[in-house]
């Protein structure tokens, strides 16, 4: 603490109260007898505790407080009890046993009490003779009590004073050996600082790394992931299209089939029976001049057999040969009428053969029409499909050579952006190691510097005050010098000991601490190889089974969607030169390396 801050300290003590102050003290002795760390929590509970026994209502911005508060935050190196009994000591105020004291006259004593002209008188009447002086009386205890607190203020005042002595004489000493240690330390200490500062940098650096190619694997993962996501629906969206489509387009073929096949069966039909019909209405008009002529004849002989009779009786010779003549006409005439009717039978049944024939002929050319066509069918159907079984490979072959010419474009571009990444970081690590070397340097001069002016400082302050602490021209000045200078070549040896104890102890740890780093940094590097390897593995798996997976659905799919009609061929053609559409696992052949197809 500085003297500024002391006697700013000081001077706002002089406002308190004795019995503010008195609660203050009891606040600090409470602490210091229950060992407890100071910290704000703590000394407010027990500052509420100690109001609370005197009654004494406390609120949270109540001065004492707020002023201890402030004490404990100012130089927190140094303890509270020290600093609050040299703040009393500059503001000249004495504990004594039952309430506080000072030296001279305060701000709190004008204000708090005035004395009045019947109690000086009354002091005066009671001190006048020494046998007025009663030992029971308050006063006179109060006077005994005051010079008790006094002589007890006093002596603890000897024994800090001698303590503020050899810590004095303790700091001014100069050992060698032990500045060289305590260098040598404080050099290492700076190392051992800058050490596990560039480590833990390097730490972060790599942990950063880590985080990034982390982040990287699982953007790349997404974004693969999202990507073969996407083209599953889409191939799924083409699968389902195209299904329908080959459903609507079969369907079609079926009713248009079935119609052709009725249209057909109905035409054989109707021919068959207009064939019929036709035969049959010649037939009976054949019947029907047959019997026409019949008739006709019938009545040509009744009117020459009623002529003959006419005749007959007219003329007997001329109707005799008339009649023979006619007879033999007749006879002429029935003979060429039988073999007319043999002939005409044999003419009809002749036609029917011819017309049975015929129809025969047209439905046997029919017949093989129909087979020649669903040949040519088959064969184009054949051609079609080979043919787009060969634009589909071809398509196929220029997409997947596209494909890893660009990964191979992406590959170098990424090593490129890897080896300059690399270089980068090499040259901020150079930097920051530069760095870090020129700031340890520029805090050890500095430091050195600061430590330079600090004894310089104290030399002046100690060659000042060294007169009047010493007491060199008094009277008791040897002894305690002697005992002083036999404390101090005990401690100085205690002081030895214990430091070269603290320094092999610092040694060890540091050793063991650096061993164990190295264990750990190792047991790390195994433990991230394996769960790297690990990893590098599962996804490994995870690609390839994905990929035999979607072999199988895409040779399924291609073997399914085979189209059968000229339509649907040709728009699946068309739909196969778009990338979207076709397959990914395609791409490789059965042994998972890319095919290259001549064009």
């Amino acid at each position: 603490m500085t003297p500024e801050e002391q006697a700013k300290f000081a001077g706002e003590i002089r406002r308190f109260s004795p019995r503010e102050i008195d609660r203050l003290h009891r606040v600090l002795f409470r602490l210091h007898e229950e060992s407890v760390d100071f910290s704000l929590t703590i000394i407010k509970n027990e500052y509420r505790a100690v109001c609370l026994e005197d009654r004494y209502h406390t609120t949270a911005d109540d001065p004492c407080l707020r002023w201890l508060l402030s004490l404990l935050e100012t130089d927190p190196e140094s303890p509270l009890n020290e600093k609050f009994l040299d703040i009393l000591e500059e503001a000249h105020i004495i504990l004594t046993a039952d309430g506080t004291t000072t030296d001279g006259g305060t701000e709190y004593e004008g204000a708090g009490r005035t004395e009045t002209v019947e109690d000086t008188h009354a002091v005066q009447d009671r001190l006048d003779s020494p046998d007025s002086l009663d030992e029971n009386d308050p006063l006179w205890r109060q006077a005994v009590a005051l010079d008790n607190r006094k002589l007890t203020s006093q002596a603890l005042e000897q024994w800090r004073h001698k303590l503020y002595l050899k810590r004095e004489a303790y700091m001014n000493q100069e050992d060698p050996a032990m500045n060289a240690l305590a260098d040598s330390i404080h050099r290492r200490n700076l190392a051992r600082k800058a050490i596990s500062h560039w480590r833990n940098t390097v730490k972060e650096i790599q942990v950063m790394d880590r985080a990034a190619d982390e982040f990287r694997a699982r953007r790349d993962a997404a974004c693969a992931l999202r990507q073969w996501t996407l083209a599953a629906r889409e191939r799924l969206f083409a699968r389902v299209r195209d299904e329908r489509l080959l459903c609507k387009t079969f369907q079609k073929w079926r009713e248009k089939t079935g119609d052709i096949d009725e249209l057909n069966a109905a035409a054989d039909e109707f021919r068959n029976h207009q064939a019929l019909r036709n035969t049959l209405r010649k037939m009976m008009a054949k019947i029907d001049q047959i019997k026409q002529a019949e008739t006709q004849a019938d009545l040509v002989s009744k009117g020459n057999l009623v002529r003959k009779a006419f005749n007959k009786w007219l003329v007997q010779l001329e109707n005799i040969q008339l009649n023979e003549r006619r007879a033999e006409a007749a006879a002429e005439y029935f003979a060429s009428k039988h073999a007319l009717q043999d002939w005409r039978e044999k003419t009809r049944l002749v036609r029917m053969e011819k017309e049975g024939r015929r129809i025969r002929e047209q439905h046997l050319a029919v017949e093989y029409l129909r087979k020649w066509r669903a040949l040519v069918k088959r064969s184009k159907d054949a051609k079609y499909n080979e043919a787009y079984k060969v634009i589909r490979r071809r398509v196929k072959m220029n997409i997947a050579r596209a494909a890893l010419h660009s990964w191979r474009e992406k590959t170098a571009r990424i090593r490129g952006m890897k080896m300059a990444a690399d270089e980068f970081r090499a040259r901020k690590d150079a930097e920051n190691a530069r760095r870090m070397a020129h700031g340890a340097i520029v805090v050890m001069y500095n430091r050195t510097e600061q430590m330079q002016e600090a004894k310089q400082q104290a030399n002046l302050f100690f060659n000042k005050h060294l007169m009047e602490r010493l007491q060199i021209f008094g009277s008791n000045w040897l002894v305690p010098t002697r005992q002083i200078l036999e404390s101090q070549k005990k401690a100085d040896e205690y002081r030895a000991t214990r430091t070269a104890s603290y320094a092999l102890s610092i040694l060890r740890s540091w050793r063991n601490v650096a061993f164990r780093a190295k264990r750990l940094e190792e047991d790390a590097d195994v433990v991230f190889q394996r769960n790297e390897r690990k990893r590098a593995l599962g996804f490994l798996q995870k690609w390839r089974r994905a990929v035999n997976t979607g072999d199988e659905e895409g040779e399924d799919r291609e073997e399914r969607l085979i189209p059968t009609t000229p339509a649907a061929r040709r728009s699946q053609l068309l739909a196969s030169t778009t990338p979207v559409y076709t397959p990914a696992p395609g791409l490789f052949g059965p042994d998972r390396v890319v095919e290259v197809v001549d064009e």
